[in-house]
């Protein structure tokens, strides 16, 4: 007889598998950005309707449902919540494949969000207990190599079965593995105890919610943190997400090619960036703590003349070197800016702070940006009719701007981080 699956303690299995299961649910977020043009073409869409069947539809629920989420995390099975959410996002979208018009798309994409509002939240609080805090930032970029994981999978994989069978069978194989890593989540993580690695007092006590936003708005450095990055991350929602779209319009590229490129741009960069990003800010943090909010700072400050400069690129190779390049530095904040916030809250908080600036991020990014863009791109396109990528063009290049904004707040954090960040670790 076969031997059940026996639930472990080792975190290096545990940060892998949720790495995983992440990597997945970030392709089935993102998957949807490949197959731009092809629903465009199939449903006859305008920009602005694509921007919200990839933002506002996933992220309305998503980010609602996020925080009582997490607040049920903070006292019940993480490891549970996350194997149900992941099992709801990947059976979600699948069934985007079995949508024939605009309005049934849009419900298959508001089921993927509420399925994947358990997901980072519950995950991120796990790995918090699973590493000590001068090991955060390192684990946490690692699991949030998923980003670029599954950008590289969602772009590659899902460009080339839209090319080569159609975009609804994308939807299905990017949902369908899902399920599978939903029950090697339940049978092999084990639970661990909360606060194991912290030192502040009663952490069998979960605060209440308005302790946690008080804790965001108290605390200076976190404040402005959450503020430029909020602001970066719509950017950077807004104009990935019309990436693929752009090398058809602007270059003439198929699915398969679009997908690929911009699948491999979004990955090998942004995992240099991940865990570059990470791990020298756990290694300068130790003589300098501000380095948590300067080196997001920096990024920002230099993705938006770098994406300016490549929108005005004639060919895909100058565009793709670029968009390389602002790949391999704008990703560096999830991590540190992750580990920040883990750092500064108790440890019944921090699912709760997760799903916090998980609402942010989701219903301002990713609800708002590529839906902005993609309105923009509508209006600008009716000023330059002749040209099938110029409004698209100039709505992008108007929202790289935004990172100058994000980059700006995040000098005004590192001015107390260092302060704010001793304070919480003594319990403050």
């Amino acid at each position: 007889m076969h031997q059940p699956l026996r639930k472990v303690s080792n975190p290096y299995w545990v940060l892998g598998l949720l790495t995983l299961v992440n990597t997945f649910g970030f392709i089935d977020r993102i998957v949807i950005q490949t197959l731009v043009q092809p629903i465009k073409i199939d449903l006859a869409l305008s920009d602005a309707e694509l921007g919200i069947l990839g933002g506002l539809s996933f992220a309305v629920l998503h980010a609602l449902l996020s925080i009582p989420v997490a607040r049920l995390a903070e006292q019940r099975s993480r490891v549970v919540i996350i194997a149900i959410g992941t099992a709801l996002w990947s059976i979600a979208t699948s069934l985007c494949g079995a949508t024939a018009s605009f309005a049934q798309l849009m419900l298959a994409r508001i089921g993927v969000g509420i399925g994947e509002a358990a997901g980072v939240p519950a995950s991120t609080s796990l790995i918090s207990d699973y590493f000590p805090r001068s090991r955060r930032a390192s684990a946490i970029a690692i699991f949030m190599l998923a980003v670029p994981l599954g950008a590289m999978i969602g772009g590659a994989g899902g460009g080339w079965i839209a090319q080569q069978y159609s975009w609804r069978t994308a939807f299905v194989a990017a949902g369908l593995p899902g399920i599978v890593l939903a029950i090697l989540v339940l049978l092999t993580i084990r639970e661990p105890e909360r606060g194991r690695f912290d030192q502040e007092a009663q952490a069998s006590d979960t605060p209440p919610l308005k302790h946690v936003l008080r804790r965001f708005i108290e605390i200076r450095s976190l404040r402005y943190l959450v503020i430029g990055t909020t602001i970066s991350t719509t950017a950077g929602y807004g104009i990935n997400y019309f990436i693929p779209a752009y090398y058809g319009r602007r270059f003439g590229l198929d699915f398969a090619e679009a997908g690929m490129i911009s699948g491999l741009i979004g990955s090998v960069p942004g995992i240099l960036g991940i865990i570059g990003g990470g791990f020298l800010a756990d290694r300068w943090a130790r003589r300098n703590p501000r380095v948590y909010a300067l080196i997001p700072m920096a990024g920002f400050l230099l993705t938006a003349p770098l994406y300016l400069w490549a929108f005005t690129q004639r060919d895909w190779v100058g565009f793709s070197t670029l968009l390389a390049a602002t790949a391999l530095i704008q990703f560096s904040y999830i991590p540190i800016s992750a580990a920040v916030i883990q750092n500064m809250m108790h440890p019944r908080m921090r699912a709760s702070a997760s799903a916090i600036v998980n609402l942010l991020y989701s219903l301002i990014g990713l609800g708002l940006g590529p839906l902005c863009v993609g309105a923009l791109s509508d209006h600008f396109g009716t000023l330059d009719p002749a040209s099938p990528a110029g409004g698209l063009q100039h709505a992008m290049m108007l929202f790289a701007l935004l990172y100058l904004l994000g980059g700006l707040f995040l000098a005004i954090s590192s001015r107390t981080v260092r302060d704010d960040l001793e304070r919480a670790t003594h319990g403050g």
